[in-house]
């Protein structure tokens, strides 16, 4: 047990290593092929550079030799994301409804914290975090969309569901169970591997308040991926928050327009339909 947490070990920290020297390879090809694209193209390779080299050693280590990660999670939405999906199957059998809920969780979870931590006063407190706010914010539209709803979403994704979530996972031992009681410690040991992820992908962004943010939009990615089977699912939850956050509050800037009684409400409306589409999500059982 301890060798294996040793080498689980290996790998995240090797993992991240190579994160880091892919987004140092995408600044210095961005400082040499477009030096005119400023901090927004700048971030851009950073990012594809350093989820693709992280995408291949995911391939390697997790996929390699044994098939999709399709089944190794235990719970999938019905059907949506399964390998024999059709297309005809969408509309019969009322899928569209589940990648609806999804969509509606991601953007609702995404507004509804980043309000409930302005109204805090958290924002305030954290000029770091301020700093990233301001350099987000200054990224021309075009090429945020494609920083903030693709390339940020598929590296952090693949690095922090993809190896950091499922390689803890495994090592708490939280592969499929087929007995009662190790399905039950199997269920524990997901939980545990979703916390540590989630707090590593919060300590990850360097500020209190994208910490905080980040630990919590960790957790419901987890759930994301536990539930579908499918890293593209985490991938376009995450994407679709970013979307919501930078274009809505980042790029129009909604919070400066609402008073401090509109925020309340809005903030409790979001979290609420937030609470709405995650409970069918939690009441998932297993049917492998």
């Amino acid at each position: 047990m301890k060798s294996r947490g040793w080498a689980t070990a290996g790998t995240l920290i090797a993992a991240l290593l190579l994160y880091e020297i892919g987004k140092l390879a995408g600044a210095l090809a961005a400082g040499a092929l477009l030096p005119a694209s400023g901090e927004g193209g700048r971030a851009l390779l950073m990012h594809l550079a350093g989820g693709g080299l992280v995408y291949l050693v995911w391939r390697r280590e997790l996929c390699a030799g044994k098939g999709r990660p399709v089944g190794k999670t235990g719970i999938r939405i019905s059907g949506l994301w399964r390998k024999e999906f059709r297309r005809e199957e969408f509309w019969k059998e009322g899928l569209w409804k589940e990648g609806l809920r999804l969509l509606l969780l991601s953007v609702s979870s995404a507004l509804g914290l980043n309000l409930l931590l302005d109204l805090t006063g958290l924002i305030t407190l954290s000029g770091s975090f301020q700093e990233t706010a301001s350099a987000q914010a200054a990224v021309p539209v075009g090429i945020g969309i494609v920083l903030y709803g693709i390339a940020a979403p598929f590296s952090e994704e693949v690095l922090f569901r993809g190896i950091f979530y499922r390689k803890a996972r495994g090592a708490f031992g939280g592969e499929m169970a087929k007995e009662a009681a190790e399905q039950t410690r199997a269920v524990r040991a997901r939980r545990a591997a979703a916390v540590v992820s989630s707090l590593m992908f919060g300590i990850y962004h360097g500020n209190l308040v994208q910490g905080i943010y980040a630990f919590l939009i960790g957790l419901l990615l987890c759930l994301v991926y536990e539930r579908t089977g499918r890293l593209t699912a985490a991938v376009l939850f995450h994407g679709a928050g970013n979307l919501a956050v930078y274009l809505l509050i980042d790029v129009a800037c909604i919070g400066e327009y609402l008073s401090v009684g509109a925020a309340v409400g809005l903030c409790a409306l979001l979290l609420a339909a937030a609470a709405v589409c995650l409970k069918p999500f939690l009441g998932m059982r297993e049917k492998e």
